[in-house]
């Protein structure tokens, strides 16, 4: 097959880059977005679900009209016209011009599932109408369901190993690591809806970013947890799964400045959840890396009181920083 090609609005376009780039879609050289690789993962994973909530929609058009209306030869053009309606609106909210155009390089992977659309699915539309409101679709999701899509079969995997209560194995992108074997606990998103984590016990409870996981193979070992090991996913689950959490970190304080306060309100990403606030003193019980990369930010408006550890963590991170300066 030849490239699609698919005019867009320069919000879909950014939407697309800027996932390349969140999920690590680089090409050889490590630097360069390679946009094609995740339009083909989008195609593949996305486009049963999409054509069924289209023909949901059109279906439900053709009951209501036909009940209105009774028996009319021209009612499946009629339901057609108001669903592409639909599209388009959703597609360009504000009346946006689609004058950004995106190519789709068929694959291996993605070109029979191309095929079988255009056979299929089109209903009249052109390769690039029906791809256009598939984008729009996918964009106007949260970030961490985009990335439930383009990694549909490692999410799959992994949530079926939870449900059979099963351990896993493992492999990661871009040479992370040979493979790891692992019990799944959960499947979580950051509070921010930026990334999906998968919470697994191997030597220690970690989150492994799903657009990092490359396969995951279902093991005949079961998964058995615990008490610490379900403390700490309890805690993952509660404050954020995208940080480490080990067994022995204590509740902090944190005093923040009237200045510092005003500061947590606007600074939302990765903000940790206090447990209690008492004036400017803040108490946490969420991951002590999680408070040293927030509250680092703050410079002289946040002071830690305890616990010890981290207050020198805090004071070594500030110190390296000065020492970039010192001539």
């Amino acid at each position: 097959m030849e490239k699609l090609k698919i005019y867009v609005t320069r919000y879909i376009a950014d939407i697309i880059e800027k996932d390349a780039e969140a999920f690590e879609f680089f090409k050889r050289d490590g630097i360069t977005l390679n946009k094609n690789a995740l339009l083909s993962q989008l195609i593949v994973n996305y486009h049963n679900k999409f054509s069924a909530e289209q023909d949901a929609l059109l279906g439900f058009l053709k009951e209501r009209i036909s009940n209105a209306v009774g028996d009319n030869a021209k009612l499946d053009g009629v339901c057609f016209d108001i669903c592409e309606r639909i599209n388009k609106r959703n597609a360009a909210p504000n009346d946006e011009k689609f004058d950004v155009l995106l190519h789709i390089k068929p694959t291996r992977q993605s070109e029979p599932v191309l095929e079988y659309i255009e056979r299929y699915s089109l209903a009249g539309r052109t390769l690039s109408e029906y791809f256009r409101s598939m984008l729009a679709s996918y964009a106007a999701m949260p970030q961490n369901k985009r990335e439930e899509i383009i990694f549909k079969p490692q999410y799959d995997a992994v949530l079926r190993a939870i449900k059979e209560k099963k351990k896993v194995f493992i492999t990661l992108n871009n040479g992370r690591g040979s493979g790891m074997e692992a019990a799944p606990y959960a499947i979580a998103g950051s509070k921010e809806e930026l990334h999906l984590y998968v919470l697994a016990a191997e030597k220690t409870c970690a989150p492994i970013r799903l657009s990092r996981v490359a396969s995951v193979k279902q093991l005949n070992a079961d998964a058995v947890f615990d008490g610490q090991q379900l403390f700490l996913f309890d805690k993952m689950l509660k404050y954020g799964p995208q940080f480490i959490y080990r067994p022995f970190e204590s509740e902090a304080m944190v005093e923040l400045t009237d200045r510092g306060v005003e500061k947590y309100k606007k600074i939302y990403v990765h903000r940790p959840v206090p447990v209690k606030i008492v004036k400017n003193y803040y108490y946490f019980e969420c991951s002590h890396t999680q408070l040293l990369q927030y509250f680092t930010r703050f410079g002289n408006d946040a002071k830690i009181i305890y616990p010890q550890s981290l207050r020198r963590d805090v004071c070594a991170f500030h110190r390296r920083a000065l020492e970039q300066y010192d001539e």
